[in-house]
């Protein structure tokens, strides 16, 4: 069942709650119609509002290992006070490096070294190379820093423990071996 049709459900049983409260009370009848009208106008502004959100880049962090499907990099303008992000594209990995989820667009802070590793992966992309990426935390005794509170909307936190920035690692996978073939015999 896919997410849109879980929302309409949700709506439909809402809306059945209300008609079904509104029923049964002693309220005054114009008082349960404007409910019943302020409660449909409001499915529908949440519809316009929810559809218009539909494919923005979620703030959650990425995924530890990851198929780069596409990146985007919208440097900082300072005329407008813009900061810059890069807009990752990407499918989460499982324990055998295959992809375990659908692709979701992912944003980050910009920085020079984030941007230099993103422009290097969309090189890389463009020559058709395909590439698993693993966030590095930049710890030496393999422990990964505990995650960091970050404020909503603003994208995966940059800094990790002692004001270390993670960085991603880019591997170009290896094209599948496929098993021999013999000729059938004419």
């Amino acid at each position: 069942m896919s997410a849109q049709s879980i929302l309409i459900i949700c709506y439909i049983l809402l809306a059945l709650l209300v008609l079904l409260s509104l029923k049964h009370s002693a309220l005054a009848r114009p008082f349960k119609l404007g409910l019943v009208v302020l409660t449909s106008a409001f499915y529908i502004v949440t519809w316009f509002y929810l559809k218009g959100m539909m494919g923005w880049a979620t703030p959650d962090p990425i995924p530890e290992a990851f198929r780069v499907h596409w990146v985007h990099i919208d440097e900082p303008n300072k005329s407008q006070g813009d900061t810059g992000t890069i807009y990752y594209w990407v499918s989460a990995l499982d324990a055998a490096d295959l992809l375990s989820s659908p692709p979701r667009a992912h944003r980050i802070p910009w920085t020079i070294d984030a941007a230099e590793a993103a422009q290097d992966a969309k090189n890389r992309l463009d020559a058709g190379e395909l590439l698993n990426g693993r966030i590095s935390h930049n710890v030496l005794d393999g422990e990964k820093p505990e995650a960091e509170e970050m404020p909503p909307g603003e994208g995966q936190s940059p800094e990790g423990d002692d004001n270390e920035r993670p960085t991603f690692t880019f591997t170009t996978v290896v094209p599948p071996t496929l098993p021999m073939k013999t000729v059938p015999i004419q």
